[in-house]
């Protein structure tokens, strides 16, 4: 990701199409110069990356995505934690901002790239069953795990750190094209700061506090 208000990826679909806008309307083609603006215009919009703060409390987890709040619960995360953790799931809608930030700082222990299927993003099971993108992220001695997740639209998840990249809290570390959902885990010290059917925002919504009883 650029520090512009459009994420890169998206100006191999912008420019194009601005160019197609502008010739058709030198042609005099103006029916095709206008459906080429129009095109150019919700690339614009769906790939728009607003400047976000990265801003809160020391002990504050921030969302990793735009969306609805779909699933608060604990379980045991056995293949890249490997203890009890809170996962907080959020859906991305075709209307939301596809950037995906860190939701702590911390450097990258393991990012890791699964292939899988395309099913709606709010079906069960999707977590184990789409294509999906793993990034876990260690700060002192506790880990979060972020989890990109392809939906029925969405056929391209970008990955934008490594192993053992340092991340800001806020900082992009990826996106999801044409909707899709993002869960965040964490240890259970942290507290829900959010419940099902809130919307968040990537970079400002905190997710969970550390410190009050869960």
């Amino acid at each position: 990701m650029i520090r512009v208000p459009v994420a890169r990826e998206g100006l191999l679909f912008i420019l194009p199409s601005l160019f197609l806008s502008f010739l058709f309307c030198f042609l005099g083609v103006y029916a095709l110069a206008a459906f080429t603006l129009f095109l150019a215009l919700f690339f614009l919009f769906f790939f728009r990356n607003p400047a976000r703060s990265g801003r809160s409390g020391k002990e504050e987890i921030l969302s990793a995505a735009d969306g609805r709040v779909m699933g608060v619960e604990d379980l045991f995360e056995n293949e890249f934690l490997r203890e009890k953790v809170r996962r907080i799931s959020v859906f991305m809608s075709l209307a939301d901002v596809h950037v995906n930030r860190a939701p702590c700082e911390g450097h990258v222990a393991r990012v890791e790239h699964r292939d899988g299927r395309f099913r709606l993003a709010f079906k069960k099971g999707i977590d184990e069953e789409n294509e999906r993108n793993y990034i876990v992220i260690g700060r002192n001695s506790e880990r979060f795990l972020v989890v990109q997740i392809a939906g029925f639209l969405a056929r391209r998840i970008v990955c934008r750190v490594k192993e053992h990249d340092p991340v800001e809290k806020g900082e992009p570390v990826g996106m999801i094209a044409f909707g899709s959902r993002v869960d965040v885990y964490m240890p259970t010290a942290y507290r829900p700061a959010v419940e099902v059917g809130q919307k968040v925002k990537s970079g400002l919504t905190v997710l969970a506090k550390k410190g009050d009883k869960s």
